[in-house]
């Protein structure tokens, strides 16, 4: 591709700024260590010369401070100014990395040094200096040098810099740079500032060809405004969509908090060829779609919180086809403000959520002021009291374009007194609650400002057993050495009397408006293998049995509920196996089914399968296999398919070829739009990636039942904020 040269420029540029904090700590923490031990000192030859107060060691010679080594042929170091000036074969050795130089000076008391002649090694950082010079605490200067992440003597590819001022933790400032394959410079840079605090590529393209796109080349660049300002300009192009724009910047307004700011445009065309210099037959149509999205988070003291969300688009569809992956982890980012305060025993906040995008329905608080009281004991009498309690003003809206919209003022009070005990080997939990809600308005204008009671009152018992077998086993990977099995059987049984104002009578904006008489006994039974391998606990299997029975008072009397069945099997290195199940008591099927088995070989190949079921939906099978053919060659083939009519859902085939420094990767994928009904299409990319920086890399795969390793899923919802904040204390 004829941007893959710019692109890895640009990518190594950064690599090689980003790499100095890496060599700055490899001398710098560790020869100027903050407490001074006492300096060990060893040599062929050693001498004293009290006039001079300084030792003079030469043959071998050997400096050590707290966890520092310093090697060198010739050393002069004054006893009192703690100073020391080394020649020959000098190496400064650390846990951090090693300095190789011609001559080394530096100052212990006023931790200012040089070495003159370096080569450097901060893994996976490798480079070459005129010197490199420590000015004061945290302040570094580079001179006349290059920086590479390859360890050939003679580097595929490197940055020559003229200088490179560094700040470790904060940021590195080069200047006069050049970008060299082999020994022919590619690309001139004047000067570059780069926030140390990540690994994020300066510029990045990521081409490519979809049958809804036609051929595509996606861009970006990355650059730090200021101190406080980190940008990234993204310039996408697809051959039948046009051109797309956005600009992301994440701020710094400390001391007000942090924030994120992206937004997103292109006027999209919609065409009726099949390349871009092919004749359409009906006219171009266009049509404006963004997206603008801001967040900010404030600490304000260490007890309190100020988390906020702004995000506007111009449909719901816009996000699931150009950001397909951010749509399927939150389909619909709400626009919120909350603030928290939070003590050892209650958590009080205000939260206001908006409708902004009017193609959504959407429940607005304006606004919800809570408090809660976390379970707390009442003095020496053995009962313990909690209590939620929460004023909201609501308004739901019906999707533009209706105008239909129901508004209520609602005040609940939830609170609950338990008495916790132990008898014999049970642990006892008997509770009595109820909760108070006024309503100004409901479904019928007699029922206008109301109050609806609700009782409840029950107790949760569980208990554990275990025993230990005395099984010693080591074979085909699996290791025991004994082998302990733990039942853990748990009931519960709630009683909640039918509310004073029943939920048909409501308008319904969340699980407030929708208590129900409950008269049921939960249930619970797991089971755990566990064994001991280097001294710690391992589970070799886990089983978590849970259900409910609906005694005749329930809404739906005289039976189970759906069981549910959560298994984790982990016997060795080489094969791990989940699977979680769901049972519908009520209609005599099964819901839902899944389950991935997991195996490495240790050598060079992995497997993955899985599936994925749900009664009336979908029933999927999905398979990934990857295999290195040498250290240089490896390749991954993903699978999936529709089990129910045995169709192609998926395929991707991929090709990775290792450039020592550097990964290639060629791929291609095809989905079956017949299948997907959406997002469906051909598409071919080619990726360059730094081995040294393994958070360029892109994802593949998907599993079923339990969350990729290395996987970054996004949050984004008000939910999760708010019940990680409300439930802290719980």
């Amino acid at each position: 591709m004829k941007y893959s040269g710019l692109r890895s420029s640009f990518i190594a540029l950064f690599i090689g700024v980003a790499a100095v904090l890496g060599v700055a700590r490899a001398f710098a923490e560790d020869a100027a260590p903050k407490n001074a031990e006492p300096v060990e000192l060893n040599g062929d030859s050693i001498e004293y010369k009290a006039e001079e107060g300084k030792f003079v060691a030469s043959g071998h010679v050997y400096l050590k401070q707290n966890g520092a080594v310093l090697f060198c042929d010739k050393l002069e170091f004054y006893r009192d100014k703690k100073e020391a000036h080394a020649e020959g074969n000098v190496v400064l050795d650390s846990d951090q990395g090693k300095i190789w130089a011609e001559k080394a000076f530096y100052n212990f008391n006023t931790k200012k040094g040089e070495f003159t002649n370096a080569r450097l090694l901060a893994d996976p950082i490798y480079g070459r200096a005129r010197s490199i010079v420590k000015v004061r605490d945290n302040y570094y200067v580079i001179n006349s040098g290059y920086l590479t992440t390859s360890d050939f003597d003679d580097p595929e590819y490197r940055v020559r810099s003229k200088t490179i001022d560094v700040y470790p933790g904060d940021k590195a400032i080069a200047r006069d740079n050049v970008l060299y394959f082999g020994s022919v410079p590619v690309m001139y840079w004047p000067k570059y500032t780069q926030d140390l605090s990540g690994k994020r590529p300066l510029f990045s393209l990521t081409p490519g060809y979809k049958k809804e796109f036609g051929g595509f080349a996606l861009m970006s660049y990355h650059t730090k405004l200021t101190d406080r300002i980190d940008t990234t300009y993204h310039v996408d192009y697809r051959e039948l969509k046009g051109l797309a724009w956005g600009v992301d910047a994440g701020y710094d307004a400390n001391p007000y908090g942090q924030g994120l700011l992206r937004t997103y445009y292109m006027n999209e065309q919609t065409t009726d060829a099949h390349r871009g210099w092919e004749q359409n037959t009906q006219p171009v149509i266009e049509h404006q779609r963004y997206r603008v999205e801001l967040r900010h988070k404030w600490d304000i003291d260490p007890a309190t919180t100020f988390i906020g969300q702004y995000y506007k688009q111009t449909d719901a569809a816009f996000t699931q086809k150009y950001f397909p992956g951010e749509y399927y982890a939150d389909q619909s980012p709400p626009t919120y403000a909350l603030l928290t305060h939070v003590t050892p025993a209650t958590t009080s906040y205000v939260r206001t959520d908006m409708r902004i995008n009017r193609f959504e329905s959407t429940v607005e608080r304006l606004p919800e002021v809570g408090f809660s009281l976390s379970n707390q004991k009442i003095a020496d009498t053995g009962l313990y009291f909690k209590s939620t309690n929460t004023a909201t003003d609501l308004l739901k809206q019906d999707p533009s374009p209706s105008d239909n919209q129901n508004r209520t003022q609602r005040i609940d009070s939830d609170n609950e007194l338990s008495r916790p005990f132990k008898a014999g080997f049970l642990e006892f939990r008997p509770f009595v609650g109820t909760e108070e809600t006024y309503y100004s308005r409901t479904l019928y204008r007699p029922n206008d400002d109301s109050v609806r009671t609700v009782f409840r009152t029950g107790s949760d018992v569980s208990t554990k057993f275990y025993k230990i077998y005395d099984v010693n086993y080591n074979k085909y990977g699996v290791e025991i050495n004994r082998l302990r099995h733990v039942i853990t059987p748990t009931i519960g049984y709630l009683y909640q009397h039918e509310p004073t104002l029943t939920s048909d009578k409501l308008f319904q904006y969340d699980i407030i408006d929708s208590r129900d008489r409950i008269d049921k006994f939960s249930l619970g039974f797991e089971n755990k293998l566990q064994t001991k391998r280097g001294g710690q606990s391992v589970d070799l299997l886990r089983a978590l049995l849970t259900t409910d029975f609906r005694l005749k008072d329930n809404p739906t009397p005289g039976s189970f509920g759906d069981v549910t069945l959560k298994t984790d099997l982990v016997p060795n290195k080489y094969v791990s196996f989940f699977s979680d199940a769901t049972y519908s008591s009520d209609y005599h099927y099964l819901s839902t089914a899944n389950g991935d088995v997991y195996i490495n070989s240790q050598k060079n190949w992995t497997l993955d399968l899985g599936r994925r079921y749900t009664h009336g939906q979908d029933d999927l099978l999905r398979a990934q296999w990857e295999y290195k053919f040498n250290p240089k060659w490896r390749t991954y083939v993903y699978e999936s398919w529709n089990a129910q009519n045995g169709k192609s859902q998926e395929q991707r085939y991929a090709f990775i070829r290792d450039l020592h420094s550097w990964e290639v990767e060629f791929a291609f994928s095809d989905k079956n739009k017949k299948v997907l009904e959406t997002n469906g299409g051909t598409e071919l990319w080619l990726i360059f990636r730094l081995k040294a920086f393994p958070s360029i890399a892109t994802g593949r795969g998907t599993m079923f039942s339990r969350t990729q390793p290395g996987a970054q899923p996004l949050v984004t919802t008000k939910t999760a904020a708010v019940n990680a904040t409300v439930n802290k204390k719980e």
